[in-house]
């Protein structure tokens, strides 16, 4: 890797920031990729890092930590998946409140970034995941939607998504699954193939263009080469 790597608190989150190789080399503004929930940010620029300039632009990134994926993540609340786990609280809208009124504005102030929509990008595993998705239908100023392995089985989302649209119709949204996810012994999340699915189908519909929105499957289930498929989202998400 041969960008720069950085740790910085914004409103009690603690973020990792990447800034590319180039980017004190010159005056150019950045996309910047935010990731939910954190992850191996090394890894994953590691990989891409040999596209940029080539069939990927280059970005900043920066990766938010959460404390506590169950209340963060959740869009409203639901019963815990088991006994012994904690329900789901359902502040997701007050997290990306503070993503969007006070971690973007500070890094549009301090970083040089290319602010509109089409250069703002979100990205999230799992439940962090599902945050994301659900991002699109609450704000138009995230333009690239990356739903990573996404908790598409959570209660009630896709009465949610039918009965709402995006408000930034010509947003990138890339889904992507693992084939054995869908044969988890978990009743409700059982049906996570089957929401993407529809998912995928119904922003095919909601979207400008059925090209706008990719659904890709990868081999494995939920925990399987997790920074892999954060690379081919972020790949398709930044294609030049």
């Amino acid at each position: 890797m041969n960008g720069i790597i950085e740790n910085l608190n914004i409103d009690e989150y603690n973020c990792s920031l990447y800034l590319p190789p180039d980017y004190n080399k010159n005056n150019a503004n950045y996309p910047v990729v935010y990731v939910n929930g954190g992850s191996n940010i090394e890894e994953i620029i590691s990989s891409i890092e040999p596209h940029f300039n080539i069939d990927c632009n280059s970005f900043i990134l920066l990766n938010i930590e959460s404390k506590d994926w169950n209340k963060d993540f959740s869009p409203w609340p639901a019963p815990a998946l088991g006994k012994n786990m904690d329900a789901f609280s359902g502040n997701a809208s007050e997290y990306l409140n503070v993503l969007f009124n006070i971690i973007k504005p500070f890094m549009d102030k301090n970083y040089k970034t290319k602010a509109d929509s089409e250069n703002t990008i979100l990205i999230g595993y799992s439940l962090a995941g599902l945050a994301t998705l659900y991002s699109l239908y609450k704000f138009e100023i995230f333009g690239k939607i990356g739903c990573l392995s996404g908790s598409l089985w959570y209660d009630n989302w896709i009465e949610f998504i039918t009965s709402n649209s995006p408000p930034n119709s010509k947003a990138k949204v890339y889904l992507s699954l693992g084939n054995n996810e869908e044969r988890s012994r978990n009743k409700r999340m059982s049906i996570v193939g089957d929401n993407t699915r529809k998912t995928y189908d119904i922003l095919s519909e909601q979207l400008t263009s059925k090209e706008n929105v990719l659904l890709e499957w990868n081999n494995g289930g939920h925990f399987t080469e997790i920074t892999q498929r954060f690379i081919k989202g972020l790949l398709w998400l930044m294609h030049l």
